[in-house]
């Protein structure tokens, strides 16, 4: 069961990707689940795709994850926030249980470094 907290953490970080899904197409949007795609022929690794992924938060069991794709197509091109370090998970998704002032910051500048990535790589 999500905890109030949670919901508090999905709301901030959804807050901070809604400029986005004015350019994006919002694949989820509900009250536990928000997810963005680009809707432009991209290549990635040698293959052609339609569309791409950016990212979305969605409230889990045990904590709000916020997943961020830029981050995992081209890994060289972002350095880790330090607030935010401590939470990756994998390659591309970042795990909270709380949110503090410092973290929001960070997830605000790599929405901000991601679509900077993708205008430049894919003419976005």
């Amino acid at each position: 069961m999500e905890s109030k907290e949670f919901k508090t953490i999905f709301t901030r970080i959804k807050k901070l990707m809604l400029p986005y899904g004015k350019k994006m197409d919002i694949r989820v949007d509900k009250d536990d689940n928000y997810q963005l795609y680009i809707l432009k022929e991209i290549e990635l690794a040698g293959r052609k795709y339609k569309e791409c992924y950016f990212g979305g938060t969605v409230i889990k069991k045990t904590m709000v994850a916020f997943y961020f794709f830029p981050i995992y197509t081209h890994p060289k091109e972002f350095s880790i926030p330090a607030p935010i370090k401590k939470n990756l998970k994998g390659k591309s998704c970042f795990n909270f249980k709380k949110l503090d002032d410092g973290q929001e910051k960070a997830i605000a500048q790599l929405l901000k470094e991601g679509l900077d990535l993708y205008k430049n790589k894919f003419g976005y």
